[in-house]
């Protein structure tokens, strides 16, 4: 009777270390073909300014789902901060105001499930610099970008980016001509 237990949980081990072994390969799968993905969008972006609106838009919403699925694999916080920046791209590249809000919206809500995913991580603290980007340089919306800045140098007063941080917000929301004047002569 014991030796029948014991094939018998050997068995059921070896079951459950061939399906977790599966299952790990099937997540590597996902993530191999999540950065190509990202790659191929990227690359056309980063060599000629092309930007394929629907590799990136699929590739947003596959690392939103691969690091709500798999919040613990070493590539889902990487994937998810990427797809971030994927949406201030199609947001600051849009031509249609309604596509541009769409995906800046989009941008502010994955930086801001970044943080609350990975609140440790250091790329949590550019979370703030990249929606604060996006409040300035894509919605216009100066006092929002304002707010951002602030949280990051109260938060990470020692930061090297603290610095550059107290410098933009001399010059967020000021005219092209009034920056110009601040220039030295």
């Amino acid at each position: 009777m014991r030796r029948y237990i014991f094939v018998l949980f050997a068995i059921v081990l070896l079951a459950a270390c061939g399906g977790k072994r599966a299952e790990q390969q099937a997540i590597r799968q996902d993530s191999d073909s999540l950065l190509a993905a990202y790659h191929y969008s990227d690359s056309l972006y980063a060599a000629c300014g092309r930007i394929d609106t629907a590799a990136f838009g699929d590739f947003i919403t596959r690392a939103v789902a691969f690091a709500e699925a798999h919040p613990q694999d070493t590539l889902a916080p990487d994937m998810l901060y990427r797809a971030g920046i994927g949406s201030m791209i199609l947001a600051k590249s849009a031509h249609d105001a309604e596509f541009r809000a769409k995906n800046a919206k989009q941008a502010l809500a994955i930086f801001h499930q970044f943080q609350d995913q990975y609140p440790d991580h250091d790329q949590a603290r550019l979370c703030y610099w990249q929606r604060a980007i996006v409040y300035d340089d894509i919605l216009g919306d100066w006092r929002s970008a304002e707010s951002e800045y602030r949280d990051f140098i109260n938060r990470y007063p020692n930061d090297s980016l603290t610095p550059v941080f107290q410098q933009y917000l001399t010059l967020l929301g000021k005219s092209e001509s009034e920056l110009t004047q601040q220039l030295p002569h």
